[in-house]
This record gives structure tokens, sequence and C-alpha cells, in this order.
């Protein structure tokens, strides 16, 4: 039994950052045990996507393929779990992230330390479940190996994001990315800059213009190809705006020299996560250094998927 794969749903809105959560805990159990993996797009119109999750799974139709495990992620994705837990009891339901209802609405909840959630079937973890592997990256950063090779050594990624709800990306934080580019550059260090679906639009015509006005940077601003996962192993450090608890957790998990980069707005909460960054991997904010400490790479969806794995055998003897 124990060989046989298992089939895993993974449930998005189909929005990237929240897809890849889900997603990243899905291959991670998969790299543990034979599970193979699907993923379930939903298409609400807006009128039920505005609604309360209960009040959604009571007036959606959900038409979800046969699965061991579903896990989702994002607001949209918790009542077709909610939906399974009380309609096929043989599938565990995981909800990745603070799903803000009652945790024993589901089988178990991977949420971040940061979050607020507590509870008996909660685990927490630094950040995020992300989807960066010594492998991927290996596998990403030979794929795009003819770019990178018309940039010199040494390099460094900028990893922008953009406004949410607790961060603005304003003209005096998006001044303070480019002074750190400029200086990167003045250091003799290539620029690999990846710029997020959040960014503002005034922002990234100002990015492109930096970028044509410059030798050896490499701007991806969303047309073709992403090459995420090849600028992580194709730099030496990585520069990660303050606003993605994603972006940051996949760059620790590279082992490489991590950097935050200011953001205007409110972070309460995301102080206990840049203090657990700053001290599991020593993610600081950037004042203009070149080397960082030295650690192992961030491995929680590794432990994580773990401890699913744990708990789906307790869930199944049940």
């Amino acid at each position: 039994m124990a060989d046989e794969a298992l089939h895993c749903l993974v449930i998005s809105d189909g929005r990237r950052g929240i897809e890849n959560q889900a997603l990243g805990l899905a291959e991670g159990c998969s790299s543990i045990r034979p599970l193979t993996i699907q993923t379930h797009h939903l298409h609400h119109n807006a009128a039920l996507a505005a609604l309360p999750p209960k009040a959604q799974r009571r007036l959606a139709k959900f038409d979800l393929p046969r699965c061991d495990i579903a896990i989702g992620c994002g607001r949209q994705a918790i009542a077709p779990l909610l939906y399974l837990k009380s309609n096929r009891p043989e599938v565990m339901t995981i909800y990745a992230q603070d799903p803000r209802i009652d945790p024993l609405e589901f089988d178990l909840v991977i949420a971040p330390e940061h979050d607020a959630i507590r509870g008996p079937n909660v685990e927490l973890m630094i950040g995020s479940p992300n989807r960066v592997t010594r492998d991927k990256v290996i596998v990403e950063t030979l794929s795009f190996a003819s770019g990178l090779s018309r940039l010199p050594m040494p390099r460094a990624a900028i990893l922008i994001g953009g406004t949410s709800k607790t961060h603005k990306l304003d003209a005096a934080s998006h001044k303070a990315h480019m002074e750190a580019a400029k200086s990167l550059r003045g250091a003799g260090q290539a620029l690999l800059i990846s710029l997020s679906r959040r960014t503002p639009d005034n922002i990234v015509l100002k990015w492109k213009r930096f970028a044509s006005d410059n030798d050896h940077v490499w701007l991806h601003d969303g047309e073709g190809p992403n090459p995420y996962f090849a600028f992580l192993g194709g730099a030496e450090i990585i520069l990660v705006t303050e606003d993605s608890t994603n972006m940051l957790t996949e760059a620790c998990a590279t082992g490489k020299p991590v950097f935050r980069l200011p953001m205007s707005g409110r972070a309460e909460k995301f102080q206990a996560l840049y203090s657990a960054l700053e001290s599991r991997c020593g993610a600081v904010l950037y004042s203009g250094q070149l080397e960082g400490e030295d650690y192992p790479p961030l491995t929680e969806t590794a432990r994580v998927s773990e401890i699913v794995w744990e708990r789906f055998d307790t869930f199944r003897s049940a």
C-alpha cells in the first residue's frame, strides 16, 4: 500500500502566488511518497466569489475529481474544502494559510508562524510553502542558461512585489529599490530583476527605463517564459521586497545571502516573519552589502510535508 500512488487535488482560483503555496506543499509531499497531483481551478462569477465561504459552500456546485488529499490556498478554496469534508469524509482536507474561520473545519491547516492562528490541527511554519527545491532550481537555471550566459558574474537578483493589504509600493519605496539597483551595478553586479503581477504599472515603466539605460540587466516584466527560478539559481545574492512572504521564503530556500528591500505601509505581523528570517537566514535590510551570513537552506516545506504524511496516516487509521 505504501508504494501505491495516492491522488492529490490542488484547489486554487488561479492566482500564481496563492496556487504555488498549495502546489509547493503537494510537490513536497510527492517527494516523500508516491502522489499524483492534479490542479483544479475555480471559476466563480463575481457575485458568488464575493460571498463568505460557507455561503459559497451552500450555493455553489462543486464537480471535484476523485482524490485522497485535497490542498487549498486562498479564500476561494475554502468552500470546496468544506464541501469535501462534509461529503467525502475519506478525503483529507488541508488548507495552507490562515483560513480566518475555525481551523477544525479542515483536517489540517498549515499556517505561517507570524499569523495568530493556533489549534490542535494547526501546524506552523516559517513563511509559506513553496516550490523551491535544489533540483528545480538547477533544472530551471540550465533551461535559461543562454540568457544567463550573457550576463557576467557576479550577479544579484532583485525580486519586486507590489501593493497589498499591508504594504504599499509608493514613490519612496521605489526610490529605495532603485538606489539599491544602482549601487549594485556600481559595484559590478549584473542584475536579474523580476517584477510581479502586483507591481504598479508606473513602477514597471521605471524599471523598463532602467533596464534599457544600463548594461548587464535582465528584466522580466511578465512577458514570455518566466525565469524566476533561474534568477534564484543564477544570482549570488538576492534582494526581496518586504511585502511578499512567498518571495522571502523562496529566496531563503536557496541558502544564498538574502536581503530585504523596504516597503511602505503597516506590517506589524510581518515583523515576526522578518525576525524569524533574520535569525534563521540572516535576511536583514539591504544597506549596500555584497555578502551575507552562511546558513543552511530554509527547508520548511519539506518539514511540513513530512508532518502531512504523519497526519494522513493517523487520519486514515481513525
